[in-house]
């Protein structure tokens, strides 16, 4: 019997260990980090401010353009390094979070406005892939706080909002009882709307139909513009007033979506937090429904 745990375990030691591709990725990521800070200061203007030569004679200016060799596009080799970087970075979260850590995202950040590749960069890494989103439901009283990775526009989270509840449920999904919110119309389109904390009136309820417009949160309205309180994104669901297509290009339809179900709140939990996001207290009891103005067909 010893023998024989004794052989397993020298089976499971001789095991080649799994590669760590956040680990692997690091050194990587630092040189790219390196680079990004070597092009950005390369863009600094001259101390004295020199004009760029130019000749009011055609004659010269021609001979001086036909002089210049060819320019070479700028920062292709950063270009390339960049591009080489992003499959690990699409694939992976682990990778991002070291990418973030070794201060990638600010450097890229930097060199942005003049470069394409670093500007696709800076709009991955500010994926939101480590926040919490708390989705409430005044009406219903209820809401959840989620972990979402990979999610990068509203359109998503509509999506998710109205996935089926499967069958037997996995842990981590989220059903529509979590929500709130009820099952898609024929059209299959959500039958709700998402919104800003900012749309929540002094009574803790939403507006309905167009009054609230200017808080809406539309398909192709990036997550990361959804104001953090208290250090999470707050997003609240309510009467639809419009039947808006889901039907927008992703970002980065390579990056893999994962969730992750927080915490289920309880009718008391969201309405101390509708009392935080009001300014004062609110009643437990489930408000009156009321009746959008008008709904687009």
């Amino acid at each position: 019997m010893s023998a024989e745990l004794f052989d397993r375990r020298t089976a499971a030691l001789s095991d080649a260990p799994i590669p760590d591709v956040a680990f692997a990725a690091r050194e990587r990521l630092v040189q790219l980090r390196a680079a990004c800070t070597r092009a950005a200061k390369s863009l600094r203007p001259s101390r004295w401010s020199e004009p760029a030569i130019f000749f009011f004679d055609r004659k010269r200016q021609a001979e001086l353009e036909a002089a210049q060799s060819a320019p070479t596009p700028r920062f292709a080799d950063l270009t390339v390094q960049i591009t080489a970087e992003l499959p690990a970075l699409l694939a992976s979260v682990e990778v991002r979070r070291v990418a973030r850590a070794v201060g990638l995202t600010d450097a890229a950040s930097t060199l942005a406005p003049h470069c394409l590749a670093a500007k696709e960069l800076a709009e991955l890494l500010a994926v939101p892939d480590d926040e919490i989103f708390l989705v409430l439901t005044p009406a219903t009283r209820s809401g959840v706080r989620l972990h979402l990775r990979g999610f990068t526009t509203a359109a998503q989270l509509y999506r998710f909002a109205m996935e089926p509840i499967p069958s037997p449920r996995k842990e981590g999904e989220i059903a529509h009882s979590s929500f709130g919110s009820s099952v898609p119309g024929e059209d299959g389109i959500a039958p709700f709307q998402l919104f800003t904390a900012a749309a929540i009136q002094p009574d803790g309820t939403l507006p309905v139909g167009f009054a609230g417009c200017e808080h809406w949160l539309w398909p192709t309205h990036p997550l990361t513009a959804i104001p953090r309180i208290n250090g999470e994104r707050v997003v609240l669901l309510g009467p639809g007033g419009v039947r808006a297509s889901l039907d927008v290009d992703l970002r980065f339809p390579a990056l893999a979506l994962e969730s992750e179900v927080v915490q289920v709140l309880t009718a008391l939990q969201v309405t101390e937090e509708l009392s935080r996001l009001c300014g004062h207290s609110l009643p437990v009891g489930v408000p009156e429904e009321r009746v959008p103005v008008a709904r687009a067909a």
